[in-house]
């Protein structure tokens, strides 16, 4: 469901439009549909009748002649249309396919790439591919398209918002989650299994190198936003340069002006997974952000204060309190202000008492 926009651009080009692209890229991070969405456009490919050559990266060999030898379809037969999926896994036949396979296409030959990675930036500013290479971001489905896949995946109704705040949109999460309740109690209220958990952490985060890379992308699910010096105050004991460069790297991602924020999904499914496998450190890492954020408070110049609010107001999908109940101490009655699902605004009697406890008269709160 959804991709409309994919689908029909895609459709122009079989039709052989001349305005549209001679090479899609589709990018996303792990479980938002890329290959869900090219098995649609390979069957419209077979509805045209034309050739295809489909290829996986993650089986293909590290000889670039390899490569050549299974595409050779796509360079010798007129209109055939190649597809490489998992392309992140061959991301180092990148350059050579741009400037020596691609070129030598068959007339009337397309090229379809899917991976977790953009394509390098000396490719898309290349003026040479201008209207040639056409890069689509998948984004999570909408509200309406999620709803839809639960919905036909009789997902029982009660439970579709339960799924909906987990999923996040994300074909993976939300196609797992309505397997899942299938097999749930009638009326038993919808959370992911520790199946679900392990499947979803494989298909949307992929390897982690190390512990510390584990616990900096457990910081990142936590915390509103993420930045280095938060990273380097929570795990003093780790290379936080290093290891928020390579969050501000991973496919699930975004980069903001306030920091590194995870999309909902992944967010989602590292803080359950972290809450099953392991309570006491889930509730711990949840502490030592709400001491550090009430640190922020603390020496936050008046003006700030508004910007360290939105981060300790309790966050717009997440009912667990416990990263801000150190801030209780500093502001009591502090609570949302806003219906469930909308973003997290402080009242202004929260930001007032907010100021008031980080700069009281007379001095600042001890």
């Amino acid at each position: 469901m959804g991709r409309e926009v994919e689908l029909d651009c895609f459709g122009n080009a079989l039709r052989g439009d001349a305005d549209a692209p001679f090479v899609f890229w589709l990018v996303g991070p792990g479980g938002i549909g890329k290959s869900a969405l090219l098995r649609r456009l390979v069957d419209m490919v077979r509805a045209e009748g034309r050739g295809l050559v489909e290829l996986d990266g993650r089986f293909l060999g590290r000889d670039p002649a390899d490569f050549e030898d299974a595409a050779d379809a796509f360079v010798s037969v007129p209109g055939t249309v190649l597809f490489v999926d998992s392309f992140e896994h061959c991301q180092w036949l990148e350059t050579r396919l741009w400037q020596r396979f691609l070129p030598r296409a068959a007339p009337g030959a397309l090229v379809v790439l899917a991976g977790r990675l953009a394509p390098q930036p000396q490719w898309t500013a290349d003026p040479a591919w201008a209207g040639l290479l056409q890069v689509r971001e998948l984004r999570p489905l909408n509200g309406g398209e999620a709803g839809a896949l639960l919905e036909a995946a009789s997902v029982r109704p009660e439970r579709r918002d339960a799924v909906l705040r987990f999923a996040g949109g994300n074909p993976l999460a939300l196609t797992l989650a309505a397997a899942a309740d299938s097999a749930g109690r009638v009326g038993a209220e919808w959370t992911p299994s520790a199946e679900v958990l392990r499947t979803l952490v494989a298909g949307l985060v992929g390897e982690v190198p190390s512990a510390a890379h584990r616990r900096a992308l457990e910081v990142a699910a936590q915390a509103h936003s993420t930045t280095e010096e938060l990273l380097a105050a929570v795990l003093a004991d780790q290379d936080a340069s290093g290891l928020f460069q390579w969050l501000r790297e991973l496919p699930f991602i975004e980069s903001t002006p306030l920091g590194l924020y995870p999309h909902d999904a992944a967010r989602e499914t590292l803080m359950a997974d972290l809450r099953w496998r392991a309570p006491t450190a889930f509730q711990a890492m949840r502490q030592r952000l709400a001491e550090e954020y009430l640190r922020l408070l603390r020496e936050a110049r008046p003006e700030r204060v508004r910007a360290v609010t939105d981060d300790l107001a309790p966050d717009r999908r997440h009912r667990d309190a416990a990263a801000v109940r150190a801030v209780g101490n500093a502001a009591p009655g502090l609570r949302p202000s806003r219906p469930r699902g909308t973003a997290a605004v402080a009242r202004p009697r929260d930001v007032r008492r907010l100021r008031l406890a980080a700069h009281p008269p007379g001095g600042r709160l001890r």
